[in-house]
């Protein structure tokens, strides 16, 4: 049959989600577009209803602009993926929402019909082009299927299906290789593939088969030895009559095949979500996907690179950079640009933790090293328990061994939360982002973030809305920059709002900010929430610290000196030089001069101290607890 080859599939799901247009990637970066779209293409050439896709992206708490938001998504769709590049269109319905594509440009389309051809092929007794046929459908995967799209209640069972389908294909590639007599090529294939899926009782079987037929039938035994343990411990169950069957034809067999294969058996085994899937060979690639439009940042970009390029080989340790900096300065998207940028030496793979750090509830290590166990390839019987967060740091740091691999720990806590995290090996490479800096952890290259420039806030604008847009208005757009406090994420949401309202001037949003009663509010659109930002770091905050901050709002936006602020408190110095440690460790407050012979001064960022004032006024209120 013909097939369109990897290089013709515009969508791919078989592995990460990607979207590519004459060889240029155009996958959206944004979680919940990548999520709309993986939803969209599974139903391709279908009515996709309003409601799914508000239920598949917030499930059971949408928020109020669930329906705005969901229309702001597929605008972005239509203009940066499908209908500007004449790969198809997304077309609004009464009801809903359609994409409207050829069936030949998704991957998962030919793997279907190359699937179908080869058990054809198997059916008609021809081995031979079942193989070949089996073999190109299972090259079309790149990975574990939709990679990087958070699956919903709705998108999970068409993932669990796309996986399930694979493993058929694999089985009957494997059952056409065995008819054609390459038992002996496909041991070390199968070997791999128990210990990828310990619970699926088939690979064991042709594997018993494989090996006996090559002579080794003490192997084989033992094959059956190791299926019998798992499945008891695991399941509570024995393997299915096939397969012991089979272990007693090898039991009585002194030579030559054994009288039975077993069949593809109807016992229990682990469903798709509970078999923990990885691409074989195991090479782990977690980065999330980079910003195409990442600005600037020359200069912290380059000292980041120049630690992940470093070889040395009086080295004992992993290379390992921390990157600080204030709430929606750019920390991760400065990490994730230059780990893909060094990605091809990590050839052994890249990890990726979000250890939420400036959450309330930060992410324990035994759970991340379990993760990274997990794409590492190690079943889920093999990982120590919960309990076992040494055993479990032993074996992630026998498996980095020797390996080049990149790890990145995004919004780290402490020290405590990232020390059992990193690997032993030199050949390693650490990246750690933290508001307030891991502090304890030893050969850490500190790299501290601030803010944009005006040039490069203007040219990230531009990159979000369109140069010519953003160059007609130059004047207003380094005022909205300068209003956006010269923070990238901040500049992202005013370009998230000027695309949403295409009528809209940049000097009308200037003046929006300028004049508005909740001036934060115009830093939040879409999955964009500067004040989110603000109030996780805020949350950490003791009350002391809380009324220091809220007080700073109160005073003119220019430096100050401890001294001024003590006054203002009524408070002696040294506790109000003490809090002010506090905040900026936390990069809630600046310090713009260490002092010497003069006193230390201090600054209030734009933004800092509109979000200061707002809890101000709201403890006034008495809507929030002073």
């Amino acid at each position: 049959m013909g097939s369109a080859t990897s290089s013709e599939h515009h969508f791919r799901i078989l592995g990460p989600l990607a979207v590519f247009h004459r060889e240029r990637d155009i996958t959206p970066t944004a979680p919940k577009i990548r999520q709309v779209l993986a939803f969209l293409l599974a139903r391709r050439n279908y009515l996709v209803q309003v409601t799914e896709l508000i239920d598949e992206l917030w499930g059971d708490q949408p928020p109020e602009s669930a329906l705005t938001t969901l229309q702001t998504y597929i605008y972005k769709l239509r203009k940066d993926v499908v209908d500007q590049n004449g790969l198809g269109r997304v077309h609004t319905r009464p009801a809903g929402y359609l994409l409207e594509i050829e069936d030949s440009v998704v991957d998962a389309h030919d793997f279907d019909e190359l699937s179908a051809s080869g058990r054809a092929a198997l059916e008609a007794d021809d081995p031979e082009s079942a193989s070949r046929l089996l073999a190109r459908a299972l090259s079309l995967w790149r990975g574990q299927a939709l990679t990087g799209v958070v699956a919903g209640d709705i998108l999970s069972p068409y993932v669990t299906k796309l996986e399930e389908d694979r493993l058929r294909a694999l089985e009957h590639r494997l059952e056409a290789d065995m008819l054609l007599g390459h038992h002996q090529r496909l041991i070390s294939e199968l070997k791999m593939l128990t210990f990828t899926y310990p619970l699926y009782e088939r690979f064991y079987t042709v594997l018993m088969t494989a090996l006996h037929r090559s002579g080794r039938r003490h192997e084989a035994l033992e094959v059956y030895r190791t299926l019998r343990s798992i499945f008891t411990r695991e399941l509570g169950l024995e393997p299915s009559p096939a397969a012991q069957q089979l272990h007693l034809s090898l039991l009585s067999t002194d030579a030559g095949e054994p009288d039975v294969v077993a069949e593809p058996t109807s016992a229990p085994v682990a469903t798709a979500t509970e078999r923990h899937y990885h691409p074989v060979p195991v090479i782990p690639a977690q980065l999330p996907p980079d910003l195409p439009d990442f600005t600037g940042r020359d200069t912290p970009l380059a000292h980041v690179r120049a630690v992940l390029a470093a070889e040395d080989d009086t080295r004992t340790t992993a290379r390992a950079v921390s990157i600080c900096g204030m709430p929606g300065v750019g920390k991760t998207a400065l990490t994730l640009h230059a780990g893909h940028l060094e990605r091809s030496r990590f050839p052994d793979g890249q990890l990726y933790a979000d250890l939420r750090g400036a959450t309330s509830r930060p992410v324990a290590p035994g759970d991340v090293l379990a993760g990274f166990l997990r794409a590492a390839g190690f079943p889920e019987h093999q990982i120590p328990g919960p309990a076992d967060v040494a055993e479990r740091g032993k074996l992630w740091r026998t498996w980095s061994h020797n390996r080049r691999v990149l790890i990145v720990l995004d919004d780290a806590h402490a020290a405590g939360q990232v020390m059992p995290l990193l690997p032993a090996s030199p050949t390693c490479a650490v990246v750690i982002t933290s508001r307030r800096g891991p502090q304890g952890v030893p050969g850490l290259r500190p790299v501290e973030l601030g803010m944009m420039s005006v040039g490069e806030g203007v040219e990230l604008l531009g990159r979000v809305v369109g140069g010519e847009r953003v160059e007609a208005e130059r004047e207003h757009a380094e005022i909205l920059i300068e209003l956006a406090g010269r923070l990238p994420l901040a500049v992202r949401s005013l370009g998230t709002r000027l695309i949403a309202n295409p009528t809209w001037s940049l000097r009308k949003l200037a003046a929006r900010i300028a004049s508005g009663a909740a001036p934060l509010d115009e830093f939040r659109f879409a999955d964009i929430d500067v004040r989110a930002r603000y109030d996780s770091s805020y949350s950490q905050l003791g009350p002391a610290d809380r009324r220091v901050l809220r007080l700073l709002s109160l005073l003119p936006a220019k430096e100050f000196t401890v001294a001024t602020v003590s006054g203002l408190l009524g408070e002696p110095a040294d506790i109000t030089e003490s809090s002010f440690n506090r905040l900026v460790a936390c990069h809630m407050l600046e310090l713009t001069s260490p002092g010497g012979a003069a006193a230390p001064t201090y600054r209030l960022h734009r933004l800092s101290r509109m979000y200061a004032r707002e809890q101000l006024d709201e403890s006034i209120d008495g809507t929030v607890d002073a």
